[in-house]
């Protein structure tokens, strides 16, 4: 898997299901993001592209990458845009990535996607990009400000 497919799959895993696509973008988004304000990096690597879409900043990927889940037979997605693990698979994550994929499932993982949406449209990353146009991972500097806690938390 994909440090992108990686980062989607233990969402849902960690979740038990996602019952929302844009829900799954925002969590996939706000993981990468504050990951790279602290770490400068995202977990997704690689040659990730968000772009400034009209429900926030979205993985270009991220309907590809769950299509190779999917095929792939560890996860499914039934009913429509409902997902869920069928196959438990060991991941390839380092320690920083999970503690920033625990933090945002308990900050934003029982939020609807209005709300998450909302939060997005709020932040600089999304304020500082151009319809259409590519999400500067640099911008998620401005966002260790809002996360004082993901600092201090071990």
């Amino acid at each position: 898997m994909t440090k992108s497919q990686t980062l989607i799959y233990e969402l849902i895993k960690s979740k038990g299901e996602i019952d929302d696509k844009t829900k799954l973008a925002k969590l996939e988004y706000f993981c990468d993001f504050i990951h790279y304000a602290f770490n400068n990096t995202p977990i997704s690597q690689g040659d990730i592209v968000y772009t400034k879409q009209k429900q926030g900043l979205l993985a270009r990927n991220l309907t590809n990458d769950l299509k190779v889940l999917e095929d792939s037979g560890l996860i499914e997605e039934k009913p429509k845009y409902h997902y869920k693990i069928k196959k438990n698979t060991k991941d390839a994550l380092s320690a920083k990535e999970q503690k920033t994929i625990d933090y945002v499932v308990e900050r934003y993982g029982n939020l609807s996607y209005s709300e998450l949406v909302d939060i997005c449209h709020s932040q600089v990353p999304y304020l500082a990009t151009k319809d259409g146009a590519v999400a500067e991972f640099f911008t998620a500097y401005n966002l260790v400000d809002e996360y004082p806690d993901y600092g201090t938390r071990s």
